[in-house]
């Protein structure tokens, strides 16, 4: 899925950031790469989560990604698109 709404080129493939996710969560929080590497590992992933979302929903393809994720997390059936697709196929 992530390839689908994040392609990437081939040359990408090369040039792997090995701090980005510590660039993300220090520009998220304020704090230094020093800071970051400090914290607790369970505020780390907290805030590497946050960073994450902030990031994606900054942009329009970002968007589209969490609203396809929360749509894939639900376990109750949509009563209510159900039946207006069964009202279309009658």
């Amino acid at each position: 899925m992530f390839k689908k709404y994040f392609p990437s080129e081939e040359w990408e493939k090369d040039f792997n950031n090995l701090t980005s996710e510590v660039k993300a969560i220090s520009e998220y929080t304020g704090l230094n790469f020093y800071e970051v590497y400090s914290l607790p590992y369970s505020l780390y992933l907290l805030y590497k989560k946050d960073s994450w979302i902030y990031g994606l929903k900054q942009t329009e393809k970002g968007q589209e990604f969490l609203k396809t994720l929360w749509r894939l997390k639900q376990t109750k059936a949509d009563t209510r698109a159900i039946r207006a697709f069964q009202g279309r196929r009658e």
